[in-house]
């Protein structure tokens, strides 16, 4: 599936069941993303920059499982600023010369999903942990990331979706607190 079809498929899911969720941004211009560029001195993967193209970022809303929200080309440059000023240079995680290649494309808090953008695999970083690489194939790359949110939310209810290491997570639109929108929970909901 691409991009763009995933992408479909959540909007749809959030203009049907999360009437409350905040508009998912407009689509970053081409000219943002070459200052982007610029910035960063690499390229994105071409899912990335066409998940830009389509949605500078989600805003509020969290797409990615467990919560993550999509990071628009603003963000992307803040994030990638505090990633390469705190990453440790002695991550034994990280092979000498990674770091240039790495770029947050997400974020959940202090935790950041980055692109390694000579290959598109993704991996996690925060502050505390450090950086790993995502072993499974729903993180190989953001298409395929989107391409599972975008089939589990195109699903019949209960939208439940397993994670690594067998976290059921749900997807919902009746959070108590949040009701009528997009919401991840570990606590399955009546």
């Amino acid at each position: 599936m691409t991009v763009e079809e995933s992408w479909e498929k959540i909007e749809r899911w959030i203009a049907r069941y999360a009437p409350e969720e905040d508009s998912l941004p407009g689509p970053c211009a081409h000219a943002d993303l070459e200052r982007l560029y610029e910035c960063l001195g690499v390229r994105l993967p071409e899912d990335v920059e066409r998940s830009l193209l389509r949605h500078d970022g989600s805003g509020l809303t969290v797409i990615l499982p467990p919560g993550f929200t999509l990071l628009g080309v603003d963000d992307i440059l803040a994030k990638r600023e505090t990633w390469l000023r705190y990453a440790a240079p002695d991550d034994s995680n990280l092979r000498k010369g990674d770091k240039p290649f790495l770029v947050p494309f997400a974020a959940l808090s202090v935790t950041q999903l980055l692109v390694d953008t000579r290959t598109g695999r993704l991996g996690w970083w925060d502050i505390e942990e450090c950086f790993l690489w995502e072993e499974e194939p729903l993180w190989h790359s953001l298409t395929s990331a989107l391409d599972f949110v975008g089939n589990l939310l195109a699903s019949p209810p209960p939208w439940i979706a397993v994670l690594p290491g067998d976290e059921e997570w749900e997807v919902t639109d009746r959070d108590p607190d949040f009701p009528g929108t997009l919401v991840w929970t570990e606590d399955p909901v009546d």
